[in-house]
C-alpha cells in the first residue's frame, strides 16, 4: 500500500490499516525513526488518578519550583510516591 505526503508533511492511515487496529480521531503515536524507516506506534493514554497525599506533593513542588516547567515522567511521579 502506498501513500503520499502532504505539503504540510502529513500522512493519512488508510482506513483500513485505522480500523483493523483500532485507531480513532486522537490516537497518540511514539514516533520511531530507524535508519530510512519510519515507526507509528499507537500509545494508550491512561487517566492518572492521584492520592491526596501526591496533590500536596505536587502542590508543595510548584510553590518550591515558582512556575518552572518540569517533564512529568514516570520517574518523576514514582518520586512523588516515594516522598522525596
Amino acid at each position: 500500500m502506498t501513500i503520499k505526503m502532504t505539503a504540510k508533511h502529513q500522512v493519512t492511515i488508510p482506513k483500513k490499516i485505522a480500523e483493523a487496529l483500532g485507531l480513532k480521531k486522537g490516537t497518540m503515536f511514539d514516533v520511531v525513526v530507524f535508519e530510512n524507516r519510519i515507526e507509528l506506534i499507537p500509545l494508550e493514554i491512561t487517566e492518572k488518578v492521584f492520592t491526596e497525599d501526591e496533590y500536596r506533593k505536587l502542590e508543595a513542588l510548584s510553590r518550591k519550583e515558582k512556575g518552572e516547567e518540569k517533564r512529568v515522567t514516570k520517574k518523576f511521579i514514582d518520586s512523588l510516591k516515594k516522598g522525596k
